[in-house]
């Protein structure tokens, strides 16, 4: 049996604490694991999670700190989404400033409708490579190991970069510890999770693997509806050597929702929020079950030609299929369901049918290399090719059926609301990129780094639809330049400043049939970035002007579809802080303020007004205080917070309702065990998570009433 040695560490109280460390740890700090053992009656615990990344992700590419990024971007670890109870990218968005989840029409709780300092962006990148259809895109937490927020374009990411940002979401892989992890979670509303997570340590030549398995079954807390999820992601690497490397990778997400699909509601704007908060007048025990499929699979080899230079291939497929049902109401017209002024409202069935295949492949060298003493290069050299395809059809019953708002009654039979299917909408498309990159960050000194380069991009893209049934052809080439500088102030303090370009073909057509324009954007910012208690608390603070031409919004007239306007801008700050302040209390908070204003269009009335998107501000905090080990020991206690101050609707001048909810947490650790209890909405708030208001009526979806989850975790 190996020893184990132990490190006494002060306490800023000036009381003594003990680290468990085996002679390979050298930062505690870093360590996301609770080692315990008991000497003379007395337990020796490392309580500090990793809470922050200090350096990119590899698969960012571009393979340098932070500090020394001219961008800013917030990297989290998985550490954070179990201490918050985090199960999706919706809830995990609180850590990241700016960053804000619009409507969401679907219980599968897809990334669609996400905006990024008041802009929308086109979707999820997972480990750098495009991760197929956003709409009812899953990232559960079972398969993330950590989570980056870039705020602006970032072309060395993918062949399409909004100017608003983008995430990319890090799988789980093989580590250098053998890994087990297991976690049961029961909460409201009949919620129930299990989840597993077992590994193998990386050998220097050799086999090894991990794998995850989530199952988790859920109601809701409106009426009627439920749903279940399963997630099964095994991965494995062989090491030919240590320079040299493959690994593939393999992510199934199945999922089915029954009874209905959305809880969206739709009121004359004095009745918002007065309804029955549990009433579901987009369900029903008769609507066919909903189903979401997405399968992802991942191969990547590695070689290391010396410590300078290495090359990277990666390729990536993805197919997902989704079938939603739900209801539209005839007099709303194609909307959600409304009532007249007697409370009768007349439902029509609802089907939406999405499916998504794409590929992409990536080849990129990395490489480091000296033309003076004290000049540095890091390069970025490479290639990608993408083909998506897609295409959407929606549909309603041609047969109403009466829904009374004063006396609700459900079971309405299946095959009515199967049969007689009328299309009204639907469209294909087939994306083609082929692009190359060249980045280049010279060093000077190691103070002053000088980010240059850019993205040449050839799209080529093919359109149909029931409004235009001819193919459109459309091909687009685009060079997007960036340009950054980074200055150390000291080892610990960063300033930059960055000008970057995005280029996004967009698929789809208007209500008209018409097909969308590629969006171009431009992104000017300066920050100050900073660590503290060496290295410990990071902070950032950012300043940005942002213009998106071409852009794309819902359509009000007709809400079932989207348009395009001419030229939004956003302009604002955000602050984000993530990290531990003292040993025993850990902080992740940030605050937004992004303003975008429609500046240019064809039609004039419309020049000035607030877009209707993200809010124009974000406050959220979580902090997590762990009592000393002489008092509880193991003991922790979380409080957070999040508030959405003004947000803008289509019509102008008008918002949707402030709130602000609290949620937080009781943890206890012993020895390999911990239990958690999560709450959330502690003050069983009434609100609208997102919606919009238009002509006097809004759609929205209301937020989740209190509720909890405890769980119980075991780790290796």
């Amino acid at each position: 049996m190996k020893k184990r040695y132990f490190l006494l560490i002060p306490l800023i109280s000036g009381s003594m604490s003990a680290f468990a460390q085996t002679p390979q740890q050298t930062r505690p700090a870093e360590q996301d694991t609770l080692k315990t053992k008991v000497l003379q009656e007395v337990v020796i615990r490392d309580i500090r999670r990793k809470l922050k990344n200090d350096t990119l992700s590899q698969t960012l590419k571009l393979d340098q700190p932070l500090l020394t990024m001219p961008q800013n971007i917030v990297s989290i670890s998985s550490a954070v989404l179990v201490d918050q109870g985090v199960f999706n990218l919706r809830d995990a968005a609180r850590n990241s400033s700016g960053t804000y989840f619009g409507l969401n029409n679907n219980v599968f709780d897809g990334a669609s409708n996400l905006y990024m300092r008041g802009l929308p962006q086109n979707g999820i990148i997972r480990n750098g490579l495009p991760s197929g259809s956003f709409g009812h895109q899953q990232d559960d937490e079972a398969i993330i190991d950590r989570i980056e927020f870039i705020k602006g374009p970032a072309g060395f990411l993918g062949s399409s970069g909004e100017a608003g940002g983008s995430i990319n979401v890090v799988t789980k892989a093989p580590t250098d510890n053998n890994i087990l992890n297991a976690t049961i979670t029961a909460g409201s509303y009949n919620f129930y999770r299990a989840a597993v997570d077992v590994g193998s340590a990386v050998k220097e030549k050799g086999f090894s693997y991990r794998f995850n398995a989530a199952y988790n079954y859920q109601q809701y807390f409106v009426d009627i509806m439920k749903s279940n999820k399963l997630v099964i992601a095994p991965v494995i690497q062989y090491n030919f050597s240590k320079r040299t490397s493959i690994l593939a990778e393999y992510i199934l997400n199945n999922q089915t929702a029954i009874g209905g699909s959305t809880f969206t509601k739709y009121f004359a704007e004095d009745k918002l929020l007065t309804d029955d908060r549990h009433a579901n007048y987009q369900a029903d025990p008769g609507l066919p079950n909903s189903t979401s499929k997405s399968q992802y699979g991942r191969l990547v080899f590695k070689h290391e030609f010396n410590d300078n230079w290495k090359i990277t291939s990666q390729s990536a497929f993805n197919r997902t299929s989704s079938e939603t049902w739900s209801f539209l109401a005839e007099e709303t017209g194609w909307n959600a369901v409304g009532f007249d002024e007697n409370g009768l409202s007349h439902r029509l069935s609802y089907r939406t049918y999405n499916k998504n295949r794409g590929l992409s492949t990536q080849l990129f060298l990395n490489g480091k290399f000296k033309t003076g003493e004290k000049i540095s290069h890091r390069l970025l050299f490479g290639g990608e090719y993408v083909v998506d395809k897609d295409s959407t059809y929606q549909s309603y019953g041609t047969k109403s059926f009466l829904l009374d708002l004063n006396n609700l009654q459900y079971g309405l039979n299946r095959d009515d609301l199967q049969g007689n299917q009328e299309v009204f909408n639907g469209f294909r498309y087939d994306n083609n990129f082929a692009a190359v990159y060249l980045y280049n960050t010279t060093s000077f000194a190691e103070k002053l780094f000088v980010q240059f380069g850019g993205r040449y991009t050839y799209n080529k893209r093919e359109n149909s639809g029931i409004f235009a049934p001819e193919v459109k052809t459309l091909k687009q080439k685009a060079f997007t330049p960036r340009v950054g500088l980074t200055y150390l102030i000291d080892n610990y303090t960063s300033v930059y400043a960055l000008y970057d370009q995005s280029f996004v073909p967009t698929a789809g057509q208007d209500v008209n049939g018409k097909a969308f324009e590629p969006i171009r954007g431009e992104d000017r910012e300066i920050g100050i970035k900073r660590d503290w208690f060496a290295g410990k608390l990071s902070t950032t603070l950012t300043g940005f002007d942002i213009a998106r031409n071409n852009m794309v919004t819902t359509d009000p007239a007709a809400p079932q579809f989207n348009k395009q306007v001419g030229q939004v801008r956003s302009k604002g700050i955000e602050l984000d802080v993530i990290g531990r302040i003292v040993p025993n209390i850990t902080i992740s908070a940030n605050y937004s303020y992004a303003k975008a204003k429609i500046t240019k269009d064809t039609d004039p009335e419309i020049v000035g007004q607030l877009y209707a998107s993200a809010p124009q501000q974000v406050i959220n905090t979580w902090f997590r205080y762990t009592f000393p080990s002489n008092f509880a020991p193991g003991l922790s206690l979380a409080l957070g917070q999040t508030s959405i101050i003004k947000k803008a609707t289509t019509t102008p001048g008008t918002f949707i309702p402030d709130y602000t909810k609290l949620d937080g947490s009781v943890a206890y650790t012993y020895r390999k065990i911990t239990t958690r209890l999560l709450l959330d909405n502690l003050t069983n708030k009434r609100y609208i998570q997102t919606g919009d208001i238009y002509n006097g009526n809004g759609y929205y979806t209301e937020g989740v009433p209190f509720n909890f989850k405890l769980s119980v975790a075991f780790r290796l």
